[in-house]
């Protein structure tokens, strides 16, 4: 399926949009020493213009899924990144703190909004075997906004004030919102009605996350003291019953149901695990370069710069192959280069250079790229399309969860091991243990990650989608399809599919391995062509050479040759499939943008049967004639040669059957 200029246009401003929310989001923190000083509040004051932010994200995330079960897309889209735009504004124009953190929230509701419908809008337009570049895009816009936003934000408050980068970031906003006004499609939500906003379930999500990612950042700093210890039960009790009650509402707020969905649960854990390890390398790592080597905050940038820079290029090239050849080959790189790198800052010393630094940090970013976005897609794609909003919520809310945890986590660990450490090695090196300490720590959580990824993640074409209401699209696809299936093992020759082909009155069957897995597919047409005359193109030296050769070989003899070869080695090596759960419009894809009569259909990765052509044509005119029962009427010679009539009572031929 190709998409449209106007769909494409469309996805332009929803993507742009959440460049502008991300870059928001790392222009901050630059200019948070001119904002102490201007406002005349203290650091940990100003830290709120962070910490809030992100709080608020947090908490607008899981009330995103019940809005898109109740609003258009553009309304959505338009309204969050009007809020967003509000927010903006005050900021930029707040006279005093106060009204400069309540933009900042502002903002953060908006955000929190527009980042999840951007992510299932992707996955709706976008089908199955192209949702991993499109994602790709996606992270390539996600991560190039963290690249330029530290610089950006420099350059323009050594210019100008950090007014302006909030006047910039509206500017931007109000465009994106006249365009979203005209490119944005106004669809109405798919299960509008399924979703009820139940007050206790928004008050224990608001309090649960808001109370246990604050929670998380306290132990961070303060430590395992009263206040963080207390705030943190209270919002993990909060977040339990939240999950709970919605596990027993007829129509829950948030569709938790879709982490039993072990695909989806296995991509969110991993993706857990690689949140936490990205956030422990921007935490870490500043520290390192200013505080051990002394350098400068823009010198720290500039490390850091190149890794961004490449996981966002990487991006896209990582999509393209997920679409192809699927996750597993490259997850597993992704994983283990994650996992090393993040070692070698665990062995980090005082002498190790800047340049070493750099490199290693680069190569860790690249490792990202591998897995983030195509895990994320894969886990993804294990959704029914009706609760893909729910489940992009879902996604993103425990992303959130992973990275504050991770952070407390992390500098639990670097404090308690540099405060042990320090008074018999000194602060440097106390510093230096701490570092490597927390590292060891998310070595060991990488590692996690690569020992699931190589159990779970596996590059079955088409496996069960999660949530399939009713288990309807699994009932239509199996009642069309044909689900005697005869299959022959990579072993087998053509002898063998042959004599299949004959004795079954078939003209193709898949290739399975051992575990009945499909490896291949041979039709008749595959072995028509092994026994047709050569016809080659002068397109190199070898075929050149191939072409001077006369084809003179007999049809017998060219015929016992080919009964003697392997089925697998003239059949197509990776077998095009769909799933038991997928739409017909997206078999009529598969099977016409391929150019194939039929293909196998998958369940849990095993073949439950096969759909051609003709079986989608004799469904398809017989639900035509069903909807339109006038034309189903007809009168005439029928296929024994005598006269037929068909819905008697509508027949006005005249003849003794219509009567």
């Amino acid at each position: 399926m190709k998409l449209s200029r106007k769909e494409w246009l469309m996805l332009a401003v929803l993507v742009f949009g959440a460049f502008v929310t991300v870059l928001n989001q790392t222009l901050v923190t630059p200019a948070l020493p001119s904002i102490m000083v201007e406002m005349a509040v203290d650091q940990s004051t100003a830290q709120w213009l962070t910490t809030g932010f992100t709080l608020v994200n947090a908490i607008m995330i899981p009330i995103t899924a019940f809005l898109q079960d109740r609003f258009s897309t553009r309304k959505l889209f338009v309204f969050s990144m009007a809020t967003f735009a509000v927010g903006t504004l005050m900021a930029g124009v707040g006279p005093n703190f106060p009204v400069l953190l309540g933009g900042r929230l502002v903002q953060a509701m908006g955000a929190g909004i527009l980042m999840p419908v951007t992510m299932t809008v992707l996955m709706l337009v976008f089908p199955v075997d192209r949702r991993g570049s499109a994602m790709g895009i996606f992270g390539l816009v996600i991560a190039f906004a963290p690249a330029i936003g530290p610089t950006v934000a420099g350059f323009v408050i050594d210019q100008a004030d950090w007014h302006i980068l909030f006047y910039i970031i509206f500017a931007l906003s109000l465009v994106i919102i006249a365009a979203s006004l005209f490119l944005v499609d106004n669809k109405a939500p798919a299960n509008k009605g399924d979703s009820v906003l139940d007050p206790l379930s928004l008050v224990l999500s608001t309090l649960g996350f808001g109370l246990m990612l604050y929670g998380f950042s306290a132990l961070g700093s303060a430590g395992l003291t009263l206040v963080p210890v207390a705030t943190t039960a209270v919002g993990i009790v909060g977040v339990v019953w939240f999950f709970i009650r919605q596990t027993r509402l007829p129509h829950p707020m948030l569709r938790v149901d879709v982490l039993k969905n072990r695909r989806f649960l296995i991509g969110t854990i991993i993706g857990m695990l690689v949140q936490g390890a990205l956030l422990a390398a921007g935490i870490l790592m500043p520290i390192y370069v200013q505080s051990l080597h002394g350098l400068s905050a823009t010198v720290s940038g500039l490390v850091l710069m190149p890794g961004a820079i490449l996981m966002g290029v990487m991006n896209p090239i990582a999509g393209k192959w997920f679409d192809r050849h699927g996750p597993r080959r490259m997850a597993i790189v992704g994983m283990s280069l994650l996992t090393l790198t993040t070692f070698a800052f665990a062995i980090l010393n005082l002498t190790s250079s800047i340049i070493y630094l750099t490199i290693v940090y680069t190569v860790r970013m690249f490792s990202m790229a591998l897995v983030n976005m195509p895990i994320t897609t894969w886990g993804m794609n294990a959704l029914d399309n009706k609760v893909m909003n729910h489940g992009t919520s879902v996604n993103n809310t425990l992303r959130q969860v992973a990275g504050s945890l991770g952070t407390a986590i992390i500098i639990a660990v670097s404090t308690q091991v540099q405060n042990f450490a320090t008074p018999g090695l000194g602060a440097a090196q106390g510093t230096m243990l701490g570092i490597n300490a927390a590292f060891l720590v998310c070595t060991l959580l990488c590692l996690v990650g690569l020992v699931m990824t190589i159990m779970f993640v596996k590059d079955k074409p088409g496996e069960e989608a999660a949530v399939d209401e009713g288990g309807t699209r699994k009932s239509l696809l199996t009642s069309i399809m044909k689900t005697d299936v005869y299959s022959l093992s990579q072993e087998a020759t053509v002898e063998e599919a042959m004599r299949l082909f004959v004795e079954k009155n078939i003209s193709a069957a898949p290739i399975v391995d051992a575990s009945g897995e499909p490896v291949g597919f041979i039709s008749d047409g595959d072995i028509l062509k092994r026994l047709s005359p050569r016809r080659s193109s002068f397109t190199d030296p070898i075929v050149l050479i191939n072409r001077t050769v006369p084809d003179e070989e007999g049809y017998d003899e060219k015929l016992a040759k080919v009964m003697q070869m392997r089925a697998s080695g003239i059949g197509a090596a990776s077998p095009i499939c769909v799933s038991v759960h997928a739409n017909l419009t997206d078999v009529c894809r598969v099977l016409a943008e391929n150019h194939l009569k039929k293909v196998p259909v998958l369940e849990e990765g095993h073949i439950v049967g096969i759909i051609n052509r003709s079986d989608i044509t004799q469904y398809s005119m017989a639900a035509y004639l069903a909807g339109n029962p006038d034309r189903a009427v007809y009168c005439g010679d029928g296929p024994s040669g005598q006269h037929e009539c068909v819905e008697e009572k509508q027949c006005d031929c005249g003849c003794e059957e219509g009567k």
